[in-house]
């Protein structure tokens, strides 16, 4: 049974012809005895069971909206990439080459230099929208959802473009991605008709899954330099990768260095002064030029020292803290990091206890989807609701960034810590007590997930989504499961995922397809009932009714297919269809 669903949010894809829609006040006769009225571009006509919608603005916020990124991030200090900000503006006034890649090793502050820029360009009215990745659940966030959030970002900042983008929404629906590019942001931006070029932002590029797709089908818009230019920012130099056509792009790149000495010292001096110091001690000028040679140019170095400092729970006073910091030679760098990094862990987690405990809330938060409130996060890693809070105060030690209610909400790993800090715990030797695997993290927490499945109450779909661990539950296990269990057969039967999934009743299964429908299409017009007999089949229906989606769900698409092809090793048409949506989505088959 198919699913139907519109093409982006809203009651109906509808559109009536021009002859009907109209001021009511002009065909009284029609609307006699209906309810109705007229509202700038929104037109509602209710006549017997007809309802007709027209409203542009309403279709747009369909669209998927940018993640909150209103919370504490790293500042930028006045003046502190001066040379940088003007090396980017005389590239955008140059009116050459479509793509700057800002690109330096993690730590550098090329995300706080992206806001930076955006913020200028907002002002001076120069912005067309901008995305910061690492906000993102970047593993399952595919090309296509990410152009249309630029979308809406465009269309919130420039509401002159929002036709050219709902016209973008109907005719853009299962297209390639050089045409999402065209119809969702060159053709909404040439309709502005601007003097100079807008300016995109993607921040965080290489650490986005499917970025290798999305910088390939740039190459579309060459010739569009005029209209519309993009800022990225990577740690690597894409020039040097293996990204395919690479060479195809025209493309500027400009190594981002290291922030000066006398930056990095106003930084601390600033800093230091709001940490809580004891005993009348304060950090000493020596003390303050020798943080400063340690940090090696790199921000989250000097942030990360801030916050170990001014952590409220540690049994440590600040002085002994910086002392333990000071007492290091390595300078700068990821070994520099590493150091301080492992240096935070062992003042956090001194005990054996709660180095066994760290690795499974870290783990899950590492390939968590989506936030999940505290006592949630609990049941989803089984640890003790008591325990889950201590480790998570703990490591607001070593959170770069604040997303809103972080004291009582787990985000995902990706949107709390820095980058380096997420790459240092996945690359500490397995024998080491802090050391996470995300594989093994995802393993956990999909089985986790499959023995919840048969615990779902009896209530209508929209209540029981309405829990959060249910709903994530619902909407997640498949992509887990597959991410955390190997493909061969002979591997696969002997997991408890396998087992546990076979011993799912078919009703319970259902049931489950259906509340993933509903999870993912929340304004889908029917509500799909699966009549599947068994669970193979079912998740080819499901892949089928996501493969009449507009792009979205890719991510979901590939989940259903890497646990289908689990399940039936020899069912050929699984193995045809995850080969054909690794293709389409420009990845490798594992």
């Amino acid at each position: 049974m198919s699913l139907r669903a519109p093409l982006q949010a809203g009651p109906s894809s509808f559109v009536p012809p021009a002859s009907i829609i109209q001021d009511p006040l002009s065909s009284r006769s029609f609307f006699q005895g209906a309810h109705g009225f007229h509202m700038g571009e929104v037109y509602f006509f209710n006549g017997g069971n007809a309802t007709i919608v027209k409203d542009e603005n309403w279709r747009f916020n369909g669209l998927p909206k940018h993640p909150d990124t209103n919370w504490k991030q790293a500042e930028y200090l006045p003046n502190s990439r001066k040379p940088d900000v003007e090396r980017s503006f005389e590239w955008i006034s140059s009116l050459t080459d479509l793509v700057l890649c800002i690109y330096g090793p993690a730590g550098i502050g090329k995300s706080t230099l992206a806001r930076h820029l955006s913020d200028e360009l907002r002002s001076l009215g120069g912005l067309g929208a901008s995305a910061f990745l690492g906000a993102f659940p970047t593993d399952a966030t595919g090309s296509e959802t990410v152009i249309k959030t630029l979308a809406h970002e465009l269309g919130n900042i420039h509401p002159r473009a929002i036709p050219k983008i709902v016209e973008a929404m109907n005719q853009c629906h299962a297209t390639s991605l050089e045409k999402h590019l065209e119809g969702y942001i060159l053709e909404p931006v040439r309709s502005l008709c601007h003097p100079g070029p807008l300016i995109i932002i993607v921040d965080a590029i290489d650490e986005w899954q499917d970025h290798p797709r999305f910088i390939k089908s740039l190459a579309h818009l060459n010739s569009e330099s005029a209209i519309v230019k993009f800022i990225i920012t990577s740690r690597m130099n894409p020039r040097t990768s293996r990204l395919p056509d690479i060479d195809k792009i025209s493309m500027r790149t400009y190594p981002l260095l290291p922030v000066s000495t006398d930056t990095m010292k106003v930084y601390f001096d600033k800093h230091l002064a709001t940490v809580p110091w004891v005993d009348g001690r304060r950090a000493s000028a020596a003390d303050v030029n020798k943080l400063v040679d340690l940090s090696g140019g790199l921000p989250v170095w000097a942030s990360t020292v801030i916050l170990m400092l001014s952590q409220p729970y540690s049994e440590l006073t600040p002085h002994e803290i910086l002392s333990g910091i000071l007492e290091k030679k390595q300078v700068g760098g990821s070994e520099g990091l590493t150091d301080l990094y492992r240096n935070a862990l062992l003042r956090l987690f001194p005990s054996p206890t709660a180095q066994k405990h760290l690795p499974r809330y870290m783990g899950a938060a590492l390939v968590l989807q989506e936030p999940l409130p505290l006592s949630e996060f609990s049941k989803l890693i089984e640890l003790r609701p008591h325990l889950v809070k201590s480790i998570h105060l703990a490591l607001s030690a070593v959170q770069t960034r604040s997303p809103h209610d972080s004291d009582n909400t787990v985000h995902p790993a990706s949107t709390r810590f820095h980058l380096s800090f997420l790459e240092y715990i996945q690359a500490i030797p397995a024998e080491d007590p802090f050391a996470i695997s995300a594989f093994d993290s995802h393993s956990a927490v999909g089985q986790t997930c499959l023995n919840l499945i048969t615990t779902l109450p009896s209530m209508s779909s929209n209540q029981i989504l309405a829990f959060p661990l249910y709903r994530y539950v619902v909407k997640h296990w498949i992509f887990h499961v597959s991410h955390g269990t190997k493909r061969s057969h002979d591997e696969w039967v002997k997991t408890p995922h396998c087992s546990t999934l076979l011993a799912i009743p078919i009703g319970a299964l259902q049931r489950w397809a259906t509340l993933f429908l509903a999870a993912l299409f929340p304004e889908a017009e029917e509500v799909m009932v699966m009549e599947k007999q068994d669970m193979l089949s079912i998740l080819m229906e499901i892949r089928d009714n996501l493969n009449e989606d507009s792009g979205d769900h890719w991510v979901s698409q590939v989940a259903c297919l890497e646990v289908a092809v689990r399940l039936g090793s020899d069912c050929d048409r699984a193995w045809y269809n995850l080969g054909w949506c690794y293709d389409k989505m420009g990845g490798e088959n594992r």
